[in-house]
């Protein structure tokens, strides 16, 4: 399907006028002061704090209304708002990972304020209403998409001076009391308890050399040991964009550009709304009302906190470009954020939520896997390695007959319909999730976050079993 610009009507707004002559001038010193302290309010909308942290809280029992009347206009969608259609930017100092909850950015730390659409991405990266005009016709076309760098050739990665000041700290070594992610958190909060617990757990984790880190590389067989005899495994798929494979990142950059192309419009909006906040998603799908479970709000602000600080960590670790850094006529519609692109923080977060709130009896019944299209049974919650890592199990993008882990998939797809991510970064994102998960509540697991098993607890008691049938 091709979007003409037609289609792209829903992207207009009055507010337009902020970019053109005679107003450009906003842009032009004297005037750039308009995306400096103290006027970076311009940026703000008067409700974006409901889900900013240091105002997370709002999302945390018993602070849960933030969901309530009046303030419901923090996540209402509509085709005229502002944050979707407008180049004027949503959020001046927010620190929220992208992917719902509060993130420990260290922002206002020492840094300074910094103007920026959202999270880790600059006020100048917001919103434009290209045109998805595809056709052919003649002189230069819509969009340059024949024109790309070459990745192995050009050797790029992501560089210390290229991440958001305010998350730099994740270039140095692993701090492990945490100093620079706490500067913006109540340290009150269950989740930030639960994140500090599982950073406890460093050494058993993080890149490289952990057991996690290990078998996120690699899939493991037992035909190779090494010279001491033990297992080692053939890299994982999602790798081959590091391996020197051009092919592989050539054949991700046509996905992207076929996505471009078919998709970005008609999803524009959702992934807008999910590029700052997923968790009312979530709620969506699962149509509950936050305020009478706000333990199961407070168990999925621990996924995020949690997956943020593995999937930052990882970002360092691998400094993989955005898409949009070889193929510049992908033009991401805003952004983007200034973080590596592997693995997805979008796919990591959402999924890991997804797997936490299934710890849940009441909700994997409800919203797990299903043995069928109906089941009188109800779902069950997921498994290792049967259903991520075992060798026929479901990969990214595969059925896995799960309501929950279905919407964690379309957040991680909306990244790759606007550009922002290839989808080797969101399998990545989702097997990362899944050791993690694993690696805190599976069987035998050897990571203890008592935290994080309190607010399990606590959201159980919001979620009635099923009825025997």
């Amino acid at each position: 399907m091709v979007w003409n610009t037609q289609n792209a009507a829903f992207m207009a707004s009055p507010n337009y006028a902020a970019l053109a002559a005679p107003n450009y001038a906003a842009y032009a010193a004297p005037n750039y002061a308009a995306y400096g302290a103290p006027n970076y309010a311009a940026y703000a909308a008067p409700n974006y704090a409901a889900y900013a942290s240091p105002n997370y809280a709002a999302y945390s029992a018993p602070n849960y209304a933030a969901y309530g009347a009046p303030n419901y206009a923090a996540i209402h969608l509509g085709p005229t708002t502002a944050a979707q259609v407008s180049p004027a930017p949503v959020v001046a100092p927010v620190t929220g990972t992208g992917a719902g909850g509060a993130s420990g950015t260290g922002f206002l730390g020492g840094y300074g304020p910094v103007a920026r659409f959202e999270y880790a991405t600059p006020a100048a990266l917001a919103p434009l209403p290209w045109s998805m005009d595809f056709a052919a016709g003649d002189g230069w076309p819509s969009f340059p998409l024949e024109q790309r760098l070459d990745a192995i050739a050009s050797k790029l990665e992501w560089r210390p001076g290229d991440w958001d000041p305010a998350l730099r700290f994740w270039t140095l070594p692993f701090d492990t009391q945490l100093t620079e992610w706490l500067q913006d958190l109540n340290l009150a909060a269950p989740a930030v308890a639960a994140a500090r617990e599982f950073a406890a757990h460093h050494n058993k984790w993080k890149a490289p050399g952990s057991a996690i880190h290990k078998q996120f590389e690699h899939q493991q067989i037992e035909q190779k040991t090494d010279a001491t005899g033990e297992v080692i495994g053939t890299k994982r798929e999602f790798f081959q964009w590091q391996n020197g494979r051009g092919d592989a990142i050539r054949r991700e950059i046509e996905e992207l550009v076929d996505l471009m192309r078919d998709d970005r419009l008609r999803y524009l909006e959702e992934v807008a709304a999910q590029s700052g906040q997923a968790t009312p998603y979530f709620v969506h799908l699962m149509g509950f009302d936050p305020t009478a479970k706000p333990w199961t709000m407070e168990l999925m602000n621990c996924a995020s906190a949690i997956g943020n600080l593995v999937k930052m960590h990882y970002k360092a670790h691998y400094k993989r470009v955005r898409p949009s850094t070889l193929c510049p006529a992908l033009v991401p519609p805003w952004g983007p954020p200034r973080h590596p692109a592997f693995p997805s923080g979008h796919s990591t977060v959402a999924h890991l939520t997804a797997l936490f709130l299934l710890e849940v009896p009441g909700v994997a019944q409800r919203f797990g896997i299903f043995a069928s299209g109906t089941n009188t049974n109800g779902g069950r919650k997921p498994t290792i390695p049967a259903d991520f890592t075992d060798s026929a199990a479901p990969r990214y993008g595969q059925d896995q007959k799960s309501p929950l882990l279905w919407l964690a998939w379309r957040i991680a797809k909306g990244r790759e319909r606007i550009g922002l991510h290839y989808s080797s970064d969101s399998a990545a994102g989702r097997m990362l999730a899944a050791l993690i998960w694993h690696a805190c509540l599976g069987a035998g697991s050897d990571i203890k976050v008592p935290a994080l098993d309190g607010v399990i607890a606590r959201a159980q008691a919001e979620w009635e079993d099923l009825p025997n049938p």
